[in-house]
C-alpha cells in the first residue's frame, strides 16, 4: 500500500536527504492516488480537475512511499501523526489500515482529515485511535463553496461538523478555512464565529495561486489570525475590528505573536505548506518568527495593533 508523505516528514524519518529550514512537529501523510482526488476543488493540486503534478500539495512535495517502508523506519520524533484522505474508491478502508498500522508502531496521537462520512464511521475511527478530526469546509459562504467546486453540499458539511463534535467532543474538531477565496472580512469572521459556536475550532490557511505562486494580502490575513486568537480567548472579534477600515479599534488583550503561529491541531506547524521562507503567513516556530519580528511589527502596526 502506497501513501504520500510530506518531504519534511520523510527527511525527519531518514527517508529523504534534504536540508530542512524548520522541522515538522507532525508527521504528515496523504492518501495516494496516481490520478489524485475525485473531488474537483479548484484550489487543490490533488483535484482531478487540476493539471498540477500530484506530487504537490500546497507548496510542499509529497512523494509516494510504501507504508511498510514508513513503518520500518518509524521513530517517535514527532508530536503527532496526521493522515489526510482524498475521495477515491476504498478510501475509508485505506484510512482504517493506515491508522491501525501506524498505531501499532507509535504511541503518538493521531489526527484524521476526512470528507463527510457517517457518524458510525466517525465512531469507528475514534475507537481506532483518532483523537482530532479535520474537516475541509475551506470556504466561508455557500456561494464560494459552489464556486470553488467543493464536493457534497454546504448543508452536508455543516451537519458533518456537528456530528463530528458529537463524536469527538468540543474542541477536538478542526474546521479548515482557506482565507482569500473571495470572501469579505465580515463573511470570514461570521463563519469562523459560527464554527466555534458549534464546538469546533479553526485550522487556518492562506490561499495562494499555484500558477504564479502569489498569495493574499498579508494585512488581511493578520486581522483574521488575530480574530481567531481573540475567539480562542473568549472574546468577540467584531468588538475590536472596524470592518470598513480593516483596522483594530482597540488593542486586543492577547499575545499577538501567539496568533501568528500555524493554527491547526496540537503539534501542527506545517512548515512552509502555504508559505515561502521569505514570505511567511503562518509561523512554524519561535525561531522563524524571531527572524521576522521587525517585519511583523510593521504589519501589525498597519492594522492598528502594537506588538
Amino acid at each position: 500500500m502506497f501513501v504520500r508523505a510530506s518531504i519534511g516528514t520523510l527527511a525527519k524519518l531518514g527517508l529523504a536527504d534534504i536540508k530542512i529550514i524548520d522541522e515538522p512537529r507532525t508527521a504528515y501523510f496523504l492518501q495516494y492516488s496516481e490520478n489524485g482526488c475525485l473531488g474537483k476543488c479548484r484550489f487543490c493540486n490533488q483535484s482531478r480537475s487540476s493539471r498540477a503534478g500530484k506530487d504537490w500539495l500546497g507548496k510542499v512535495t509529497w512523494p509516494p512511499v510504501e507504508l511498510a517502508t514508513v513503518l520500518d523506519s518509524w521513530r517517535d520524533v514527532f508530536d503527532r501523526v496526521c493522515f489526510q484522505t482524498i475521495i477515491k474508491q476504498g478510501f475509508i478502508e485505506e484510512a482504517r489500515v493506515f491508522i491501525r498500522e501506524i498505531t501499532r508502531v507509535s504511541d503518538l496521537p493521531v489526527s484524521l482529515a476526512i470528507t463527510p462520512v457517517s457518524k458510525s464511521i466517525l465512531r469507528e475511527f475514534k475507537e481506532l485511535g483518532v483523537d482530532k478530526l479535520g474537516v475541509g469546509l475551506d470556504t466561508v459562504t455557500e456561494e464560494l463553496f459552489t464556486k470553488w467546486g467543493k464536493p457534497y453540499t454546504w448543508r452536508i458539511y455543516w451537519r458533518f461538523i456537528e456530528e463530528a463534535v458529537d463524536v469527538f467532543g468540543e474542541g477536538n474538531v478542526y474546521v479548515h478555512i482557506i482565507v482569500g477565496l473571495g470572501e469579505s472580512l465580515r463573511e470570514a469572521l461570521e463563519t469562523i464565529i459560527k464554527i466555534y459556536s458549534k464546538g469546533a475550532r479553526v485550522a487556518l490557511f492562506n490561499y495562494f495561486d499555484s500558477s504564479n505562486m502569489k498569495s493574499i494580502d498579508k494585512r488581511y490575513y493578520r486581522i483574521i489570525q488575530l480574530a481567531v486568537e481573540l475567539i480562542e480567548n473568549g472574546e468577540d472579534p467584531l468588538e475590536y475590528i472596524d470592518l470598513d477600515s480593516m483596522r483594530f479599534k482597540q488593542q486586543p488583550g492577547i499575545d499577538v505573536y501567539e496568533a501568528l503561529y500555524t493554527r491547526g491541531c496540537p503539534g501542527c506547524n506545517r512548515p512552509f505548506y502555504t508559505d515561502l521562507p521569505r514570505v511567511i503567513y503562518n509561523f512554524p516556530s519561535r525561531k522563524i518568527l524571531e527572524k521576522h519580528r521587525n517585519e511583523i511589527m510593521r504589519e501589525l502596526e498597519s492594522i492598528g495593533v502594537k506588538a
